[in-house]
C-alpha cells in the first residue's frame, strides 16, 4: 500500500468521474496547485505529474499547464450536482442518467467544462451512429447540464447556443399487427396471457397502467377502467405512482372482449380483495415489460410466424392504427391512450394506417352526384375535336 501511495504522490482520483487530480503547494506561492489532468488512466497522470514536479524543481513555479484553468470544474463534476439538484420525475432522471453514462460522460466527462465548445458537440453528434430522434434523446441531458452550468455562473457561455438544431430522420418503422394478426397472435399464447393482452391490444393502455391496475378501479358493470396509478422500474426498484401527465389519468371505455378477458382473470387475481393488482406474472409478483417481451412476446410472434418485431409497448400504437382504420372517432383514441391532444396521432401514427384505397371516397362520392352523361352514350371524336 506504501509503495503505491508513493507512487501517486501529488495525485488523488476523484471517486464518480474517474478523473485524477494533481496538487502540490509549492513555496513562495500563496494558492497551492491543484487541478484536473484530464484522464481517468493512472499512467497518462503520473507522466502528466512528472512533467509538472520538473518544472516545478527548474523554475519554482508551472510555467504552461495542460488545463485551462485551476479553478475549471469537470463536466463530469457539473452533471453530478446537476442531477442532485434538478426536479424532474425520478423516471426521467433515470433515463438520463443511462444516456449520459452510455454516451456525454465517456465523451465529456473529464473535460473542463468551459473548454467545450459547440465545434466539439457538433463533431460529437456527427460520430453518434443512430437517428435524429435518438441523437436528440441524447443531447437534452447534455443541453440541459451546459444550460446549468451557466445559470449558475460555472461557465460564462453555453456552447449549445451554437449548435445547429438536430435534423429529423424517419425512424426505422416498426409494424403494429393487424386484427388478423392480433387473432393469429391471440391463438398462439398461452392461455394465462390471454387476458393481459387482449386488454393492451383494444384499449390502448400503456403496459405500465396495466401493470399498475388495481380490481378497485375495474367497473365491469358499466365497462369502464379507472387509470390512476403505473408501476414502473427505475434501476431495478419497483415505484406505484401516478402517471406522468393529467391527461394520463383517466377512465377507459371497455370493448365487451375485454370485459369477457377481465371476467376471467378475475377469477385468478381478485381473491375478494379491491387492492390485489389485475395482472400479475406466472410467480404471482408485478408484471414487468422487459421480461414479457422476452418470454412471451418474442416467442409468440416466432410460433405465429408473424415478421413483426413489436414489443409489448406497441400493443398501445396497434390499437390506435386499428382503430383509425375502422374509422373510430379521433378524439375517442385522444381520450382512450390519454394524450392531451389528437397532434400525437396525427404525427405518429396515420402513417401506418392501410388505405390500398386512398382518393376512392371522393371519387365514389363525385360519380354518385355528377350530372356529366355516360360515355357509352356520347361520340367521344366529337368531344375530343375541339377545333
Amino acid at each position: 500500500m506504501a509503495k503505491k501511495n508513493k507512487l501517486n504522490h501529488h495525485l488523488y482520483q476523484d471517486k464518480i468521474s474517474g478523473a485524477w487530480y494533481f496538487q502540490k503547494k509549492v513555496r513562495g506561492i500563496t494558492k497551492p496547485y491543484k487541478f484536473s489532468l484530464g484522464t481517468t488512466s493512472v499512467v497518462e497522470a503520473r507522466r502528466k505529474r512528472d512533467k509538472y514536479l520538473k518544472e516545478i524543481e527548474l523554475h519554482g513555479q508551472i510555467l504552461q499547464p495542460e488545463v485551462s484553468s485551476s479553478e475549471s470544474m469537470l463536466f463530469g463534476e457539473v452533471a453530478v450536482k446537476w442531477s442532485e439538484i434538478v426536479q424532474i420525475e425520478e423516471t426521467t432522471l433515470d433515463n438520463y442518467r443511462k444516456i449520459m453514462n452510455a454516451h456525454v460522460l465517456p465523451a465529456f466527462g473529464n473535460w473542463h467544462i468551459d473548454t467545450i465548445t459547440g465545434l466539439d458537440i457538433e463533431v460529437f453528434i456527427s460520430k453518434l451512429k443512430c437517428g435524429g430522434k435518438t441523437k436528440q434523446n441524447v443531447l437534452t441531458p447534455f443541453r440541459d447540464v451546459m444550460k446549468f452550468a451557466k445559470k449558475h455562473k460555472i461557465t460564462q457561455t453555453n456552447p449549445f447556443d451554437d449548435v445547429e438544431p438536430i435534423k429529423k430522420t424517419k425512424s426505422k418503422k416498426k409494424r403494429p399487427l393487424s386484427l388478423d394478426e392480433i387473432k393469429l397472435f391471440l391463438f398462439n399464447l398461452g392461455n394465462f396471457w390471454k387476458p393481459l393482452f387482449i386488454f393492451l391490444f383494444f384499449t390502448g393502455a400503456r403496459i405500465a397502467e396495466a401493470a399498475g391496475l388495481k380490481w378497485k378501479r375495474v367497473d365491469l358493470v358499466n365497462g369502464v377502467v379507472k387509470i390512476r396509478k403505473t408501476i414502473v422500474y427505475v434501476r431495478g426498484k419497483k415505484i406505484y405512482k401516478r402517471p406522468k401527465t393529467e391527461s394520463s389519468i383517466r377512465d377507459i371505455k371497455l370493448p365487451k372482449i375485454v370485459i369477457e378477458a377481465l371476467r376471467e382473470q378475475r377469477k385468478r387475481t381478485w381473491k375478494g380483495n379491491g387492492e390485489n393488482f389485475v395482472f400479475l406474472n406466472t410467480k404471482g409478483d408485478n408484471i414487468h415489460r422487459h421480461t414479457i417481451n422476452n418470454s412471451v412476446v418474442r416467442p409468440t410472434l416466432k410460433k405465429a410466424g408473424i415478421s413483426s418485431n413489436i414489443s409489448i409497448k406497441d400493443t398501445r400504437a396497434t390499437y390506435i392504427t386499428n382503430s383509425l382504420d375502422e374509422n373510430e372517432r379521433m378524439s375517442f383514441i385522444q381520450k382512450q391512450v390519454g394524450h392531451t391532444t389528437t397532434r400525437m396521432i396525427v404525427d405518429h401514427y396515420y402513417r401506418y394506417v392501410p388505405a390500398p384505397d386512398d382518393g376512392k371516397r371522393l371519387e365514389d362520392a363525385w360519380n354518385s352526384t355528377s350530372i356529366l352523361p355516360d360515355q357509352d352514350d356520347v361520340d367521344l371524336e366529337v368531344i375530343e375535336n375541339t377545333k
